[in-house]
């Protein structure tokens, strides 16, 4: 740390700073924080605003996220708002709010409170004043060609954007990152089966639930296509090769084009 002053310049204030230890125990942890003048750190902290070791599926957890929504309705509530205006609002914040911690956590049920606060809003209403919803949310949810306003479904967006880590696997198997979960889980395959190994974290559980649906072929597997080029991440007696007439092949696995 020292070094790190001298060739940056920079002076780390201790004061601020906070100290812990993966598999450390609690006197050697008190020893270490004495020592460099810390406070100990407390499990769950945030780091790069992502809440470690928290329980994703805990209301706790979303609960910085829904006050934020809230606090964004308290201060439009005062405004005399249109329903164009009120879609807008919806679109380009409320819907904007939770994407970084969707990208990584599966929204539980219980905070489904975060679709109430936009219905409530979108009919002009808040959370202590509910107006009648004259149209379903799923309906409203839909794109412009289908009869809907265009608003983001928080739960398929979910699901799509943790799909993309699955995605990102595969085409980044090089990377630090996904070679350390395809050390610990297996990689992007282990997606695919059925079998959950007891040690594997809540979030990989989470991302397997998203990718693969039991019994029936995942919604991932049947929007992609991918070619099988030189053969060497395709598996001949595991991957689908039936054929639908225009090379293009599906089944059981993932989706190829021969060439």
């Amino acid at each position: 740390l020292r070094s790190f002053e001298m060739v940056s310049g920079l002076k780390i204030n201790y004061a601020k700073s906070q100290f812990g230890a993966v598999g450390k125990c609690a006197q050697w942890l008190n020893e270490a924080a004495l020592y460099f003048n810390c406070s100990l750190l407390v499990v769950p902290f945030t780091y790069l605003g992502i809440p470690i070791e928290a329980n994703p599926k805990s209301c706790v957890t979303w609960e910085p996220i829904v006050k934020k929504c809230e606090s964004r309705l308290a201060k439009w509530k005062q405004k005399p708002l249109s329903f164009g205006g009120r879609v807008t609002l919806i679109k380009s914040t409320l819907n904007s709010i939770p994407i970084y911690f969707i990208s990584f956590f599966r929204i539980p049920k219980v905070v489904h409170k975060l679709i109430t606060i936009q219905r409530s809003f979108l009919w002009g209403g808040d959370m202590d004043n509910h107006k009648i919803a004259w149209v379903s949310w799923e309906t409203v949810c839909l794109s412009k060609e289908k009869g809907g306003l265009g608003i983001r479904d928080l739960t398929k967006f979910n699901q799509a954007l943790l799909g993309k880590w699955k995605w990102d696997l595969f085409h980044h198997q090089g990377e630090l990152w996904a070679r350390v979960l395809d050390s610990n889980y297996g990689g992007w395959r282990s997606l695919d089966g059925n079998n959950t190994p007891q040690a594997v974290s809540k979030w990989w559980y989470d991302l397997k639930k998203v990718c693969h649906n039991s019994g029936e072929e995942s919604w991932f597997q049947q929007g992609i296509r991918w070619n099988v080029g030189s053969g060497s991440k395709a598996r001949f007696w595991e991957d689908g090769w039936t054929t639908d007439g225009n090379g293009v092949c599906s089944g059981g696995g993932y989706c190829s084009r021969l060439k």
